[in-house]
């Protein structure tokens, strides 16, 4: 299908409804940059697939600030070979919230989904089984009719390799099964997810079934050995005498459920009972043994005859100690006189000493007459008394009888104080000893029994203990038996039923590993096909590139971006499972070639490329969307000897395209008009002319190329 009329209305740089007839070969579409010469071209997409992949969004950015209505409004109609129309209407409001499309044929008026589906089979039937149509269209659009000032380069070095495969494979019919392939790829991961759900279960049961098989064997050994059955009378007679022993558990028939419940409750009371009654058996021992270490307290009298000893002792040595005092007084006085005596006779004798030293006939002292002879006579009798006496000791015998009946007195009255301190200790350990005998003996409820009486008690209380004890020992081994009989019983029950679980496994077991095996055998068909599939997409693309291959490189030798890497080839493989596609140029004269173009080539050698490929594209293209090539101001992006070899290209091509292209250069403009203008009187070519844009939008002017009145004429060389 080809262009025929435009009418676009609050879209971007539109803000009022211009209507753009475009029924014509070559359309060239001219105005400085900001007149709205992209969203005219915009236009164009946005009618077809509801969207410009390049603008972020859901849409609102179509609309223009400045429009009437507050939304934006494209028609595009499109005419097929044969005459036939299609009408398309598409429009969105300012917040995106109502979108409508509506497709008008020949025979009929289509909206909504209806209208979506039938453009897409009108344009491009192949998309109509994509996941998501309109982003296929869309894809195919931008990568061979429309090319986009914006993305001009972006299949060159902004895309990946799988990128660049996929956007390749939509055009060359291969999307579908690329979209199967990963649909099933998506369904597989979760399938493999699925099974290694199963195959955990698997083991587990796996796991499940071997502790079982282990319990079964053990439970097999340990029901191999047989104990005789259960008497109905010994069990009744047993519970009888639990009663008698005080035990409250209420007695059921062996044969009971809960037989087994009962008889553990019993032994449980029986075992505290029994331990109880060996702790009251313990007690009785040691009060028993406490009552006979029970001594009567002395007498009174005794206590009395004591303490009368004492006071005489005390009596006594209170006399002795009185005569010992007087006789130490009479030893004093005595040894009293005795030092005086001494002092005395000390002094006369110095008196005579010194009387003798002086003595004349006169006294010295008194001067008087005396007889000299008489006097020294009688002066050296008292130096001789004085140096000759002797004091005379003092009796002490009497003194050390009496210290000596104190001291013997004294120690009989130590005796008697410890003899008191003992009885006296002796009666309050003994009272001591009753008062916590007679406590145990509450304890126990023998009252305040003691003596002969308490023992007796006690080692009753002991004896009869000691019988209900061994009858609650006896009781709890006959039960301890009756329960592992009934053990024995119930674990034959468990035998059988684990019997039957552990085949019950064993079939859940093999049918798990069937589907186990199962679902692996469906995982690996689907890698198979998954992988088929790779393969297949991976051989159309790479017979489609092969078919265009030399196009593409006539179309790049025309162009000639580089004096060097003159060569330009696409590389398509399979790798990590991914269909890669990569653009290599090469320098065949040197035998060097590289994957990355932007590494080697110009920013204007590489837009060269860029538009080599997407005109490669779109003449190779058996049946492309739209019979058209839309070019987006292709001078701001090529340098002049490019561009020359791009509009002789453009010239050729005119005749199997429909030409739209626009350019900010009134020059190039000129150049495009006389270079497309059309060869007959069928052909016609048209300038849209954009200028002074405004609030309302530009101002338009559209103009018809004439064709050349001079015929082309073949001259032969002379």
């Amino acid at each position: 299908m080809k262009l025929v009329e435009l009418e676009l209305s609050g879209f971007r740089g539109f803000p009022k409804a211009q209507v753009f007839n475009l029924d014509a070969d070559a359309i060239v579409v001219v105005g400085t940059n900001g007149n709205g010469k992209t969203s005219l071209l915009d236009g164009v997409l946005w009618a077809l697939c509801g969207r410009v992949p390049r603008l972020a969004g859901d849409g609102q950015g179509v609309v223009s600030l400045y429009a009437e209505s507050g939304q934006a409004r494209a028609v595009l109609t499109l005419r097929d070979w044969a005459g036939k129309t299609l009408r398309i209407t598409r429009s969105i409001a300012g917040d995106g919230s109502e979108s409508r499309i509506s497709v008008q044929t020949t025979n009929s008026i289509l909206s909504g989904p209806a209208a979506e589906g039938e453009l897409i089979k009108s344009i491009w039937e192949e998309a109509g089984m994509a996941a998501d149509p309109q982003a296929a269209l869309a894809s195919v659009l931008t990568h061979s009719v429309y090319l986009q000032q914006d993305t001009l380069r972006q299949f060159i070095d902004s895309d990946s390799d799988q990128e660049r495969f996929n956007s390749v494979g939509e055009l060359f019919g291969s999307g579908r099964v690329t979209e199967l392939q990963v649909a099933l790829e998506r369904a597989k991961k979760a399938w493999s997810t699925a099974t290694n759900l199963r195959a955990s279960e698997l083991e587990m049961t796996q796991t499940t079934l071997a502790s079982l098989e282990v319990r079964l064997r053990d439970l097999t050994a340990r029901a191999s050995s047989e104990l005789p059955p259960i008497d109905g009378a010994i069990w009744s007679s047993w519970w009888q005498r639990c009663g008698e022993a005080g035990v409250k558990t209420a007695a059921l028939e062996f044969a009971s459920r809960d037989s087994s419940r009962a008889i553990d409750s019993a032994i449980k009371e029986i075992d505290s009972r029994r331990s109880a009654a060996e702790r009251l058996l313990q007690t009785l021992h040691s009060i028993r043994v406490q009552l006979a270490a029970v001594k009567p307290t002395p007498p009174d009298e005794d206590l009395a005859k004591l303490r009368a000893e004492l006071t005489a002792r005390v009596d006594e040595i209170a006399a002795l100690k009185s005569q010992v005092g007087v006789e130490q007084s009479r030893l004093a006085e005595f040894r009293r006189m005795q030092t005086e005596l001494k002092q005395r006779d000390e002094q006369l004798r110095v008196l005579a000493t010194m009387a003798l030293k002086h003595m004349g006939e006169k006294c010295p002292v008194c001067g008087q007459d005396h007889d000299q002879e008489a006097t020294i006579r009688h002066l050296n009798e008292l130096l001789r008394a004085g140096s000759g006496s002797t004091t005379s000791e003092p009796d002490v015998a009497r003194l050390n009888e009496l210290l000596s009946a104190v001291a013997a007195k004294e120690k009989e009255l130590g005796a008697i104080e410890l003899a008191i301190g003992s009885a006296e200790r002796s009666a309050s350990d003994v009272a001591n000893l009753r008062k916590s005998v007679f406590a145990r003996l509450m304890e126990v409820g023998f009252g305040g029994q003691a003596g002969e009486a308490g023992l007796e008690s006690v080692s009753a209380a002991v004896a009869d203990t000691e019988k209900l004890s061994e009858n609650l020992r006896s009781l709890q081994r006959e039960g301890e038996e009756f329960a592992l009989r009934l053990a024995q019983s119930a674990l034959q029950a468990s035998l059988v039923e684990t019997r039957n679980e552990a085949e019950r496994l064993r079939r859940i077991l093999a049918e798990q590993r069937n589907v186990v095996a199962s679902r692996n055998a469906t995982g690996e068909t689907a890698q198979r096909i998954i992988e088929g599939l790779r393969e297949a997409a991976a051989s159309v693309v790479e017979r489609r590139l092969h078919e265009i291959a030399p196009r593409l490189q006539d179309i790049y030798s025309r162009m000639d971006p580089h004096p060097a890497f003159a060569t330009v080839a696409f590389f398509s493989r399979v790798a990590n499972k991914r269909g890669l596609l990569s653009t290599v140029v090469k320098d065949t004269m040197e035998n060097k070639e590289c994957p990355h173009p932007a590494s080697v080539l110009s920013s204007s050698q590489v837009n060269a490329l860029a538009v080599s490929v997407f005109l490669a594209f779109n003449l190779g293209i058996a049946r492309p969307p739209l019979a058209s090539l839309l070019l987006d101001d292709p001078l701001q992006s090529l340098d002049d000897v490019n561009l020359l070899g791009l509009v002789d290209l453009l010239r050729r091509t005119k005749d199997r395209r429909q030409l739209f292209v626009s350019t900010h250069d009134s020059r190039f403009a000129r150049l495009l008009a006389r270079k497309l203008r059309p060869s007959g009187a069928n052909g016609r070519t048209i300038v849209i002319e954009l200028e002074g844009w405004h609030r309302a939008g530009p101002f338009v002017e559209v103009r018809e190329v004439k064709s050349d009145p001079v015929p082309h004429r073949l001259a032969a060389a002379s």
